[in-house]
């Protein structure tokens, strides 16, 4: 997802990625046999480990096997099949079966009824050939005797017309390493474990983390989850985040009330180190899987940046459960992973998701009404770098070819701006009854998990559920390309456009995703970073409008130019990893002069034209607000 994921730099911005949303669908299988499949964990070589296949006896005498070319949720083509080396069939007497590669993802075997295994060799993408490309929280990482990270859609295929057959899956790994994941266990030894699943699908969504032991597990009333921790330092330990992941599910499973049966819940944190996240680009955030999640930050965050990155990434994560697990159309019940066709629904898929992570925080007393109205500004502000008048259907019907593709981040700004307002509808509406989280409920307890809904039905359906003022927004604004105004819905619940403090994510910018500088040429034609605008931070350090930025913390930048990007993105970095307490210094040149102005980070703010509580609201828009916010 280089592209909404659209690849964002860390240098740059602290913007988190989600992705997540796979298909579900588990009907009985027509064929008695399962499919064996070993991985070797110990004998790693060159930083790969050997897959072997054992399928069923087959009665055509051609077949193919297939790695995804795509996965459901990460919405783009990621060709797994890429990182498989030296693919290679065997009859039963162990002599090679020909074997033609037709393309970058399936292979043709021409004796399939004499086949009994298949063996090849996989890269992980942490630093495999092309690994870059593929995001981190959906990819592998091989440490040999250290950890292994299983996203096992880059790692295990499938037989053509074999994708509802069981698969057993046995890993042999390291002593010292244990296993965690939501895929049933049918034995488990030091060094050998068997695990059950009932299709391919099965398979792929359910990542496995290899670790020394460092995890959590507790009880939420009816649903069990359980937190693994991968930190190459050893600095962060399970125990310590136990508290704020309780919290947080505990306040989601309030606001989502009986639309959630989930039984079990698995989080699965692997910590990468500063040189891993520089080759990802800065990129770290969440992919998700039915009854778990792969989370991947960096091993340096504060133990309070990452907690509260936890709750922020997790939240989202955590809300799939009601959307795409209970809610979802025939394109996810039945995904095509090397010929995909995609729902036009991403605004819920994603959007609600991601609305409801905001909205249930404020609902739910995790952050006040002044926090949640700067995640809305912030919102606003990052979908006016898409394309507003893009319909969201067409969209998403098309998200995984462009120009779609680069427009995939919208779906968590403008995405969740369009449930906004549509939550602000149906309240004003209803009187403040319902809501689309009410909507919501009624449509997971129609469908559930097995019964998937018509794509070109789901509109009409909510309308007869709500108000023909639903189905006019939705025609304008999701269906056609007219930009939305916010202001009006804001004012339907007694909020305007005013000046307000806004939090940053970095003392780097002077508003969000703004850096405090600009890239300018002096008069010798060299190109400087000239100081365009202030933070409070800053302003406090006493820097001015018109300084050279010469470097941070001590830390000189290199000549500006495309060459130095890495460098320059390195003296940066660490700053998106201060805590309030750390005191800096920046280096500045004024009228020929170079200066060194030191000071505390505390919290950088800057003066925002924000969202605020407009004081001349009536009685019926506070009111309106209230059960927005609160009921």
């Amino acid at each position: 997802m280089k592209n909404i994921l659209s690849k964002l730099f860390f240098s740059l911005t602290a913007a988190l990625l989600f992705v997540g949303c796979a298909a579900l669908r588990t009907p009985k299988s027509p064929f008695a046999d399962v499919i064996q499949t070993r991985i070797d964990l110990v004998d790693v070589q060159d930083d790969k480990v050997q897959i072997s296949i054992t399928p069923p006896p087959f009665k055509e005498n051609t077949t193919v096997f297939y790695i995804p070319q795509i996965v459901p949720g990460t919405y783009e083509y990621s060709n797994f099949g890429r990182f498989a080396e030296n693919v290679q069939a065997f009859d039963k007497k162990g002599n090679p079966l020909e074997i033609k590669k037709r393309d970058e993802n399936s292979w043709e075997i021409t004796q399939a009824t004499k086949l009994a295994r298949l063996t090849y060799w996989v890269n992980d993408t942490f630093d495999g050939p092309d690994g870059q490309e593929i995001y981190p929280m959906g990819g592998t990482n091989f440490e040999k005797d250290q950890t292994f990270l299983l996203n096992l859609h880059s790692m295990i295929g499938y037989f053509k017309g074999m994708k509802e057959i069981p698969y057993r899956l046995t890993i042999s790994s390291p002593k010292k390493l244990v296993p965690f994941t939501s895929l049933p266990v049918l034995s488990k030894s030091d060094t050998l474990d068997v695990f059950d699943a009932q299709r391919y699908f099965h398979i792929i969504d359910n990542p496995i983390l290899y670790s020394e032991p460092n995890a959590v597990s507790f009880d939420l009333g009816e649903i069990k989850v359980g937190l693994a921790l991968y930190s190459p330092s050893g600095t962060h330990q399970a125990t310590a985040y136990q508290a704020a992941i309780e919290e947080m599910m505990k306040a989601q499973k309030a606001f989502l009330g009986d639309a959630n049966d989930t039984p079990s819940y698995d989080i699965l944190l692997h910590l990468m180190d500063m040189e891993r996240l520089q080759y990802f680009g800065g990129m770290m955030g969440a992919l998700e899987h039915h009854t778990s999640t792969t989370v991947v930050f960096v091993d340096d965050m504060p133990a309070g940046e990452l907690t509260q990155s936890l709750v922020d990434v997790v939240s989202h994560e955590f809300f799939h459960t009601l959307t795409p697990l209970n809610v979802h159309s025939e394109e996810i019940h039945n995904f095509e992973y090397n010929t995909p066709v995609m729902s036009k629904h991403l605004w819920m898929y994603e959007g609600t998701t991601e609305y409801f992570a905001n909205l249930f925080q404020i609902n739910q007393g995790l952050i006040d009404e002044a926090d949640f109205y700067n995640r809305l500004l912030e919102k606003i502000n990052y979908a006016q770098r898409y394309d507003d008048t893009m319909s969201f259907t067409e969209m998403s019907a098309g998200i995984v070819d462009e120009p779609y593709q680069s427009n995939y981040g919208n779906v968590y700004q403008k995405g969740a701006l369009i449930n906004m307002c549509l939550d602000i509808i149906i309240r004003e509406q209803s009187g403040g009854a319902r809501g689309i989280l009410s909507v919501m409920q009624e449509l997971a307890r129609k469908y559930g998990k097995e019964n998937p809904f018509q794509d070109d039905a789901l509109f009409d359906e909510i309308v007869e559920m709500t108000y023909p003022e639903v189905g006019k927004f939705i025609e304008n604004h999701i269906v056609g390309g007219t930009p939305i105004d916010y202001s009006l819905y804001l004012a339907k619940v007694g909020l305007i456009r005013g000046e307000t403090d806004a939090a940053l994510p970095s003392v780097l910018f002077q508003e969000a995703g703004v850096p405090f500088f600009a890239p300018q040429p002096n008069e010798d034609g060299i190109m400087e970073y000239v100081i365009s605008g202030l933070n409070s931070t800053i302003e406090a350090m006493g820097a001015q409008i018109g300084d050279i930025f010469l470097g941070l913390d001590g830390k000189i930048l290199p000549e500006i130019k495309r060459e130095n990007a890495d460098e320059i993105n390195a003296v940066f970095q660490p700053s998106f990893l201060w805590e309030a307490n750390k005191e800096f210094s920046i280096t500045v040149k004024r009228n020929g002069e170079m200066l060194t102005l030191t000071g505390t980070l505390g919290t950088p703010t800057a003066k925002v034209n924000g969202i605020v509580e407009d004081v001349l609201a009536n009685e019926a828009a506070v009111t309106l607000r209230k059960a927005w916010l609160f009921k």
